[in-house]
């Protein structure tokens, strides 16, 4: 008889944390508004162009941290020092600092090769190393 009494409590508390938890999902907590804020902060002109400056002010550090970077994400499809693989060879070829900033935020789409965009991995700071690095290969020759 005791399991009788006990079985609606076990249904509305299984009810009560299904629904909590649907309302979750559909909308999540209000708090960290500040970190979507500054993601969208971190994507003004203005603040790109204040990271590009930085970067390229200390270009030793930035090309190091650029090649940790590129030997963790780029590597499999451009190779070892961007020596080529599934995606062109990086190496010995003139770029444009911006056009790389551009396809490395945005991605790139050639044929069935899909190269992803990196602007929700990376920060704008992480991205320019990125450039810094592809560009200290075309020096390499």
């Amino acid at each position: 008889m005791s399991v009788n009494l006990f079985r609606p409590i076990r249904y509305s508390v299984f009810a009560i944390a299904l629904l909590s938890g649907v309302a979750y999902a559909v909308a999540p907590p209000v708090t960290g508004g500040e970190k979507r804020a500054d993601k969208k902060n971190q994507e003004d002109p203005e603040y790109v162009a204040e990271m590009k400056a930085k970067v390229f002010s200390k270009e030793a550090i930035s090309v190091a941290n650029g090649e940790h970077r590129f030997n963790q994400t780029c590597v499999y499809c451009h190779g070892y020092k961007g020596s080529g693989g599934k995606a062109k060879m990086l190496q010995g070829r003139d770029f444009d600092a911006d056009y790389l900033f551009k396809t490395i935020t945005k991605g790139k789409k050639r044929g069935s090769l899909v190269m992803p965009p990196w602007k929700r991995t990376f920060t704008p700071e992480e991205r320019w190393e990125l450039v810094t690095y592809i560009l200290s290969l075309s020096e390499e020759k």
